[in-house]
């Protein structure tokens, strides 16, 4: 079971960064981005229509899909104000998942606001990895700088000795970018020669052991161990089947995993074997995913042009500082173009003022969505 001895956090402009590492091991990788509504976010919503045949109303809360509140028979009239927290992010076409909650919950200052508006933004990721990993930490780099202290304002005061201060692409440095990569891949491979194949859907991710080489039964405790990291790392969620190979000790695997998972901070109820000999399992969809907000464009809207352009902006104050100019050009696709001067366009403004400088933003044609230019001088 990995200890995590160290947080790396990179802040960027309207996007913070942890990774959490156990030695030179990312385990886990958190994205704060503001206004991206996550487990944890109070929002004052209004009541909507009721979900056909089940106990339950759709509920606005100023996201692009309505929430769903499940009610029981105490079904809120249509047209009330709720407080509701977030106990499930949106996801695909789905909206968020939501909960009651009471008026003690509620920020004082935020009583008279009205719906729909987020009254309390979720917990922040490093306060959340310093209060889960708070005995076991050593080291707390954060990057480029926290001269606001806001960072470390985050952290227990017990901690604050363990800050360090650096200049440098953390994430880049302690090989965080190179583990996101391999984490958006869907081949996972073992070093006996075997691998793991992850496939998301709608309703499952779905996981096949391949052995290749390894015999069978070596390939699949090889899986168990490895799905456990990985649940970790890609930030699954939901359902999780996984087909094992046929092999004598299929049944041990389900107390091999529910082992390897135990010191998960996302609580993963492991089931154990279909009559098949599948194995399944369920763990708290808690946040998004890496793949949600990296790369697929219908689980998240934009999320894919928004982390492209805000790589930009990342790219944009780390060579404008390192370079001195007053002159910077992002040269992008049209759609992460937009979206730096439509919705980024507070993060824009942040980066900008790091640089002391406005960014020109400039539209590439015909090129792919992940291309960024950085023209300095």
């Amino acid at each position: 079971m990995p200890t995590i001895d160290t947080l790396l956090v990179d802040r960027g402009p309207g996007e913070t960064r942890v990774a959490a590492l156990a030695g030179n091991h990312v385990i886990e990788v958190y994205h704060h981005r503001i206004g991206l509504p996550a487990a944890g976010a109070l929002y004052r919503g209004r009541v909507g229509k009721p979900l056909p045949g089940a106990q339950a109303v759709f509920v606005d809360i100023g996201l692009e899909s309505a929430a769903l509140l499940a009610c029981g028979v105490n079904r809120p009239s249509e047209g009330a104000s709720v407080d509701v927290r977030i106990v499930q992010p949106p996801r695909n076409d789905k909206g968020a998942k939501v909960a009651l909650i009471s008026d003690a919950d509620i920020p004082a200052v935020l009583t008279d606001a009205k719906a729909p508006v987020c009254l309390a933004e979720a917990e922040h990721p490093l306060f959340f990895c310093g209060r889960t990993y708070q005995h076991s930490l050593k080291s707390i780099i954060v990057a480029p700088n926290d001269t606001d202290q806001s960072m470390t304002g985050m952290l227990d005061s017990s901690l604050h000795s363990f800050v360090q201060l650096e200049p440098a692409d953390v994430f880049g440095d302690y090989g965080v970018d190179e583990a996101i990569e391999r984490a958006l891949d869907t081949i996972v491979p073992f070093d006996g020669g075997g691998k793991l194949i992850v496939e998301h859907t709608a309703a499952v991710t779905a996981v096949d052991v391949d052995a290749g080489p390894m015999p069978a039964g070596e390939a699949n405790r090889v899986a168990v161990d490895t799905l456990a990291r990985e649940l970790r790392l890609r930030a699954i969620a939901g359902p999780v089947i996984v087909d094992l190979i046929p092999s004598k000790g299929r049944g041990d695997l389900v107390e091999r995993l529910r082992q390897a998972v135990a010191d998960d901070p996302v609580p993963t109820r492991v089931s154990g074997l279909t009559p098949e000999g599948r194995l399944e399992l369920n763990r708290r969809r808690s946040r998004s995913s890496l793949a949600d907000l990296l790369l697929a464009e219908p689980a998240l809207p934009h999320s894919a042009t928004y982390a492209v352009a805000l790589e930009a902006l990342r790219k944009s104050v780390r060579e404008g500082l390192a370079s001195g100019s007053v002159r910077i050009t992002v040269r992008a696709s049209e759609r992460v173009v937009s979206s730096l001067r439509g919705p980024l366009q507070v993060a824009r403004l942040e980066a900008e003022e790091r640089l002391k400088t406005s960014l020109t933003l400039q539209v590439v044609p015909d090129v792919d969505i992940s291309y960024i230019d950085i023209v300095t001088g």
